[in-house]
């Protein structure tokens, strides 16, 4: 099988911990229906029922069932067996137990999760419509009970949709966030949204200024790239570059794409001789890239701690002033 995604993991492992809960359930009413003489003939159904769960349970582990097709297949079985005990109440007249009411409910839970609307209301309605017809059969039929379970499927129904809605738009609107905060060519963080992280990491780092910096860097002689090879060339450079200081920082460094051929990285919890060695291992690893058709890349940088600066503006602008002096000596240096 290919790699999954991390929803569809996240998905199979919730549902092998709602199978594995349904397991011990049956496992644990399996266990005392032999002592109970006024149920122990339902000990064969609940046997099947543990046997189909552990089924499922094994699918579930081994992978070998995508899980939209594993939960269709759950949702299918469950109505499955819920007509074999409505089956079971037509044909013996025996009431409809406040179990088959229990599964009912269980079963529009997982149908309203996990299938298309259509089909979870028409799966649902179908097996309610199939249990109040084999109550007519029971000698002691629970009408009351059955309408109480008519409305609160009508409720499940509604609070699942609206939980499914609510959870549908918090994930737009993070998606909606993310890409307001994120530059579309090299995928880093964009100034606007760079500065709101600055901003925060000044405040929680208020009492440690030595240990806040940031690095200003900028592409030398980038505006020649552009003008032999193209501005398609010259993107697929600062792509590559930004991948390159993606892989060169530290996991826990913030990178920014400033504006064009600037680069912005925070740097948090470093001492100046960890800041600077950060910033010469950048330059390195630039000087050392070899793209196709292209000439060797160098970077200018500029170094400024929070505690030299009063407010994040003054900070930035400290980063950048230096970062024109590595300019003015000679590029490919930091400052």
């Amino acid at each position: 099988m290919g790699a999954t995604s991390p929803v569809e993991r996240q998905q199979r492992w919730m549902l092998t911990g709602v199978m594995v809960l349904a397991v011990l359930a049956e496992a644990g009413v399996a266990s005392l229906l032999p002592h109970d003489p006024q149920h122990a003939d339902r000990l064969h159904s609940v046997l099947v029922g543990l046997a189909v769960t552990l089924v499922l349970t094994g699918l579930s582990f081994s992978g070998n069932l995508r899980p939209a097709d594993l939960q269709r297949l759950t949702v299918l079985l469950a109505a499955l067996w819920m007509l074999a005990n409505v089956h079971s109440v037509v044909v013996t007249h025996r009431p409809v137990t406040s179990g088959m009411l229990l599964h009912t409910m269980m079963l529009a839970l997982l149908a309203f999760s996990w299938l298309p609307a259509r089909w979870a209301i028409a799966t649902v309605a179908l097996t309610f419509a199939a249990l109040c017809s084999g109550a007519s059969f029971s000698r002691a039929p629970d009408w009351a009970g059955l309408i109480l379970l008519g409305f609160s499927l009508i409720l499940t129904w509604y609070l699942t949709r609206h939980g499914q809605q609510v959870t549908y738009e918090r994930g737009r609107n993070a998606r909606l966030m993310e890409l307001a905060a994120t530059d579309p060519l090299t995928g880093l963080l964009n100034r606007r949204a760079g500065v709101t992280h600055l901003e925060a990491m000044k405040v929680a780092w208020a009492d440690q200024p030595e240990s806040l910096s940031v690095l200003m860097l900028d592409l030398d002689h980038f505006k020649q790239i552009n003008d032999s090879m193209g501005h398609a060339r010259g993107d697929e450079v600062l792509v590559a570059v930004s991948r390159l200081l993606t892989e060169a920082a530290q996991s826990e460094d913030v990178l920014v794409r400033w504006g064009g051929e600037e680069f912005l990285i925070i740097l948090a919890g470093n001492n100046a001789a960890q800041s600077q060695e950060t910033g010469l291992r950048i330059l390195k690893a630039v000087r050392r890239l070899r793209l196709p058709d292209c000439p060797p890349l160098t970077l200018s940088g500029g170094l400024a701690f929070l505690s030299e600066a009063e407010d994040v503006r003054t900070l930035v602008t400290l980063a950048d002033d230096r970062l024109y002096q590595a300019k003015a000596a000679g590029r490919d240096q930091l400052v």
